[in-house]
């Protein structure tokens, strides 16, 4: 690959979420940090995930429903690819890289990169690109087959908010905030009958399928005056400036964003074994048990005390868990990369 000021590149990413999850953010995050960075950007996407776009960026349309074996989805990939002679092609997801894995059997000239977000039992035919990039430590270790790099997710700079002034004022304290789509995996269900054996307030912001599931669970536990569901919110930064610590109680993640505001929020953070928040904390603010009163004990230390034990946690989030560090690492890949 010509190592140029200036690089050509496509990014593709054919997630059918209607909403934007980590992937989705991600992408859209990396697109516009790269064309800052004064580099010629196409994303070809569902037009439902063009709008977080800067205008500067070209941005082509397709259905993510298709297939990733469509005959003709690739035949007008391919021909895509050829012609605009693009420097770096970078798939996000493993539906992006299954595609460009396929393509990768016939003759293409740009450096070809994989970006991987989660944990799968079946991944791409990974040793056709010539760098895969995972999110976490964790999931590199899960991919054997390829020349593997990690690079961390990357927020902007947290701004100074007002706090959520419910959230100051809520009883009894500490106030523990949990943010996710309710969805099963998020253990959401294993934190609210923890929760039973833990002093404070507990508000878990996010919506999803399993809202009457927990909302009952709540009930059953007596908890409806110490839990609750606050929905879909639009000021997370809002609720983690006015909570007294973060808990993540994830079965499975490949990145924690949650974890990584709090972090750039310098909140404290309680966690089971999920990436990021495992390569990050203390051993002893981890939860890697599966019963009630362990999650209720580590939720039950006082969270000032957990705030001065995370201090280097939090010095490593605002080096590495940066927008500039994500696209400066990522930039080195491109240009070390040998096509």
């Amino acid at each position: 690959m010509a190592n140029s000021s200036t690089l050509n590149i496509l990014l593709i990413m054919m997630s059918a979420n209607p909403g934007v999850g980590g992937l989705e953010k991600h992408t859209g995050e990396l697109a516009n940090g790269l064309a800052q960075a004064g580099h010629r950007v196409t994303l070809i996407c569902a037009a439902a995930h063009q709008h977080q776009l800067t205008p500067e960026i070209n941005r082509i349309a397709l259905d993510p429903k298709q297939s990733r074996y469509n005959p003709l989805l690739l035949a007008k990939l391919y021909r895509h690819i050829r012609d605009k002679k693009y420097n770096v092609v970078h798939a996000q997801g493993t539906k992006a890289a299954a595609l460009l894995a396929t393509l990768a059997r016939f003759p293409l000239s740009p450096t070809l990169v994989a970006s991987l977000h989660g944990f799968k039992s079946r991944y791409p035919a990974l040793h056709r690109f010539s760098a895969v990039i995972a999110v976490s430590n964790a999931l590199a270790k899960s991919l054997t087959n390829g020349n593997v790099r990690v690079v961390y997710n990357g927020l902007q700079a947290a701004s100074v908010v007002a706090p959520a002034k419910f959230l100051l004022e809520a009883a009894p304290k500490p106030v523990w905030l949990a943010v996710g789509r309710l969805v099963s995996v998020k253990g959401f269900e294993f934190l609210i009958d923890s929760f039973k054996g833990v002093k404070g307030s507990l508000y878990i912001a996010g919506d999803g399928p399993d809202k009457a599931l927990l909302q009952q669970k709540i009930l059953d536990n007596e908890l409806q005056h110490r839990v609750t569901l606050l929905g879909h919110r639009d000021d997370i930064p809002a609720l983690m400036a006015a909570c007294d610590g973060v808990v993540i109680s994830s079965q499975r993640e490949g990145f924690s964003y949650v974890f990584a505001e709090a972090m750039l929020a310098s909140k404290p953070v309680i966690s089971t074994s999920v990436p990021i928040a495992n390569e990050f904390l203390p051993e002893h603010h981890i939860y890697r048990g599966n019963t009630l009163d362990g999650f209720a004990q580590l939720l039950s230390n006082d969270p000032g005390a957990i705030f001065n034990d995370q201090f280097a946690a939090r010095e490593r989030a605002h080096r590495e868990l940066t927008m500039e560090n994500m696209i400066s690492s990522t930039l080195a890949i491109y240009n070390t990369c040998k096509t």
